[in-house]
């Protein structure tokens, strides 16, 4: 396609330079013959522009790897609902019967109210709940459309002191599982926390023990009774250790997803997957907020050194990252004229990858082929501020923590951080970091 574009902008300049030529030789050039030389030259630089535009993977391209990922995806929750049990099964396809059942009552309701705005008000409530309801049935389609908890099949009936004997001795950043009951719920449920900003997640079972769930409160006086105690405590003494605190704090962010993988595996195996947490001493601290205006700010180890510097001036197509001597290591640039948010990556000079944001519903997804493989940069449920991790092959990189907010002996931090699970990727690290806080800050500024 990009042969195309080319070949029609030197045709529209070939045909402006002609006609100009023409009109001047024979005596006829006018206005009529500026006229059409501006507009043939008009055209080329459209051409031009969408030649540009078609320098990497065309919109086109694009949109058809988007599809193609859509596809991808229900071919996955395929193959997964034929790994149900028989019981999960039924659940789904009941949910599925009801919900098509309620969207077809709504689209009557538009109807029946001859589309009238109230019949349409009502007609979309329903619309929705019915959809909501023919999402729920399956632990794919539910775990799809929430970042806070997890629907977690199971592979015969179990009960919660199995899961209770699998997690009283594992080692979390809210401490190990205790057995506890809410006043929401008649259900004993297996309970992570509360640490020292009361936050805690637990997990429940059905009463038929078919379909388990995860969920995150911050509410302590939720709990009603305590029926054992955690063997392992949450820790809640860090000092004045203001990196171990954001480290903790990023682990709890990433806890849930933790959790659903680890019981997914004990489910299938009867194992559980260990937590990985950060460490202290990779945690990095931009010197301030980030800003459309421009400006030049700094990345700091926990003991306040530089370690890189980032330079940025309106209108912000092209950031860029510097070691201590101030040799350029990262350069951004911003693509234009893409529908889906485009950045080119180049890593001392040479390009390192295009980093493209991914069609998502419910959170933030970019992605970016690299000579190792596949970098993602994905954003997480947290209740502070917006937090991303950052993946290559699905091993986890790092975490990316914005306009994180938070008081320790009452020292209030609000600087973004970058935790590095693997020093060595640092720099790209950073990058994405500088790339989010640029996002972030345009849609703050739009909003």
């Amino acid at each position: 396609m990009r042969k195309i574009w080319i070949g029609l902008c030197i045709i529209c300049l070939g045909l402006a330079v002609y006609g100009g030529v023409y009109d001047h030789l024979t005596g006829q050039f006018n206005d009529d013959s500026i006229t059409v030389i501006v507009f043939f030259v008009l055209l080329a630089g459209i051409f031009g522009f969408l030649t540009w535009l078609w320098r990497g993977k065309s919109p086109v391209e694009r949109t058809v790897e988007q599809a193609a990922a859509v596809v991808e995806d229900i071919k996955e929750k395929n193959e997964t609902y034929e790994e149900y049990s028989p019981e999960i099964k039924m659940r789904v396809w009941k949910f599925r019967i009801i919900g098509a059942l309620i969207v077809a009552f709504s689209i009557w309701i538009w109807v029946k109210g001859n589309w009238n705005d109230v019949p349409v008000s009502i007609g979309t409530v329903v619309l929705i709940i019915g959809i909501a309801i023919f999402m729920m049935g399956s632990p794919e389609d539910y775990n799809s459309m929430t970042d806070v908890g997890a629907m977690i099949p199971m592979d015969k009936p179990r009960k919660i002191e199995e899961f209770y004997e699998a997690y009283k001795n594992v080692n979390t950043p809210l401490g190990s599982g205790w057995l506890g009951k809410f006043i929401t719920s008649p259900y004993t449920s297996l309970i992570f926390g509360p640490d020292i900003q009361g936050r805690y997640v637990y997990f429940w079972l059905t009463g038929d023990g078919n379909i388990g769930y995860i969920g995150y409160s911050f509410i302590e006086d939720f709990i009603k009774e305590r029926i054992n105690q955690p063997l392992i405590p949450p820790k809640k003494d860090f000092g004045e250790n203001t990196a171990e605190y954001i480290c903790v704090n990023s682990d709890v962010f990433t806890f849930q997803g933790w959790l659903k993988d680890s019981m997914n595996h004990f489910v299938k195996t009867g194992e559980v997957l260990p937590f990985e947490g950060s460490d202290p001493s990779e945690v990095y601290v931009f010197s301030e907020d980030f800003k459309l205006t421009g400006q030049r700010f700094e990345l700091r180890d926990k003991d306040e050194n530089v370690i890189y510097e980032i330079e940025g001036e309106m209108p912000l197509i092209n950031l860029r990252i510097f070691d201590n001597s101030h040799t350029e290591i990262f350069k951004i640039t911003k693509e234009i004229g893409h529908a889906l948010t485009t950045y080119r990556f180049y890593y001392k000079g040479e390009p390192y990858g295009v980093l493209e944001k991914q069609f998502a519903l419910v959170r933030d997804k970019f992605a970016m082929d690299i000579k190792e493989g596949r970098l993602e940069l994905i954003e997480y449920a947290g209740t502070i501020g917006r937090n991303f991790k950052v993946t290559l092959n699905d091993r986890m990189l790092g975490t990316i923590m914005e306009n994180l907010e938070f008081t320790l002996q009452n020292v209030v931090f609000d600087n973004s951080v970058i935790i590095a699970y693997d020093k060595e990727y640092l720099p790209i690290l950073t990058a994405m970091a500088v790339m989010v806080a640029r996002e972030l800050a345009r849609d703050e500024e739009s909003s």
